[in-house]
Formats: structure tokens, C-alpha cells, sequence
């Protein structure tokens, strides 16, 4: 940690779209470290998930980065879903500082890490997995497998009062049914 030094970016206007604003703290870091000899590559830009744009992603060049891919990204849910797939996680253990209480259990972690494609270029990612889940996340999810089980019952009661006048009607009908995808 003796080379580390954090950077920090000054104040800015809370109305300011923080995707625009990292544009603009990238071009004016990397100025500062050029000044001193540090050339992109050699540090590591830290940002939100705003940090995700087409434009900001070209502005980084060659600087590193670590930011949280925006879950509007078709690539955040297929490396999500294939990790939970491959079922092939790295114990990270417990991150937090403060000791778990009774209200608030000891969290534990784990990761995995996998490829993603944005805007034509390559980037590392890395699913964490934490056995705590966000519970807004949590509930949506609820609320998804329910209306999908709510849709699901009332094509099934749909198509049990149908009648077929032959089988192959009967097996042409069962078959759609087993071809509808459902949470």
C-alpha cells in the first residue's frame, strides 16, 4: 500500500449528470499525472456505475478502471447468469469492519469473474455474490416470479377447459404450451 494514493475529485453541482462529470474528472486527471510523469495504465480510475457510457468508456483510453456495470447492460445479466450457472465461486469471506450484531448478521462473500463485450471492446467482470442480498432487489425479484406465476396459472386454466376433437390437436396444443418461457 506505500505506493497507493487516493485521488479525490472536487465538488460539483448535485443537478450535474455524473455520467458528463467523469468525462471531465478523466481528461482532468490524467492531465495532473501526465504533469508528474504517471501515464495512463499506470493508475487505476475508480467511479459509480454512471462511469458506463460509450463516451466514457473511449475517454478512459488506456487508463484502468473498476466501476459497477450498469444492470440496464444485457452483458450485467448474462454474467450474472452464467456465473450462477458454472456454480464456480472464490471465497472472498467477510468484507465488513463493524462486527454483525443480532439485526444485522455478519455478510459473507464470494466471487466470480468472466468477460464482458461493450461498445466492440473487452472488459474483466467480476460477479459478487453476498449472502445478504439487497432487499429492494430481493422484493422485485418476488414480485417477478409472482406475476409470472399469476400468468402462468391463467394459461393453464385457459387451456385446461379447452376442448380437442383429435389427439393431434390435443399434442399440437400441449406443445405450445411447454414452449412458453416463464420465471
Amino acid at each position: 500500500m506505500e505506493r497507493t494514493v487516493p485521488i479525490w475529485g472536487k465538488p460539483e453541482d448535485g443537478n450535474a449528470s455524473d455520467k458528463s462529470l467523469n468525462t471531465t474528472l478523466l481528461s482532468e486527471i490524467a492531465q495532473l499525472l501526465a504533469c508528474h510523469g504517471v501515464a495512463p495504465g499506470a493508475y487505476i480510475y475508480i467511479a459509480d456505475a454512471a462511469l458506463g457510457t460509450e463516451d466514457n468508456l473511449a475517454a478512459l483510453g488506456d487508463t484502468l478502471c473498476s466501476t459497477r456495470l450498469p444492470a440496464t447492460y444485457s452483458e450485467c445479466g448474462r454474467v450474472i447468469a452464467e456465473a450462477v450457472a458454472r456454480n464456480q465461486w472464490e471465497e472472498v469471506g467477510v468484507l465488513a469492519q463493524t462486527p454483525p450484531t443480532q439485526h444485522r448478521p455478519g455478510t459473507f462473500s464470494k466471487v466470480a469473474a468472466d468477460v464482458v463485450t461493450l461498445y466492440g471492446k473487452t472488459y474483466r467482470a467480476v460477479v459478487v455474490y453476498s449472502s445478504h442480498p439487497d432487499q429492494r432487489r430481493q422484493k422485485r425479484v418476488e414480485r417477478a416470479v409472482q406475476a409470472s406465476s399469476t400468468t402462468l396459472a391463467t394459461t393453464v386454466r385457459a387451456a385446461a377447459k379447452q376442448e380437442y376433437v383429435c389427439r393431434a390437436d390435443a399434442e399440437a396444443a400441449a406443445e405450445q404450451l411447454r414452449a412458453l418461457q416463464s420465471a
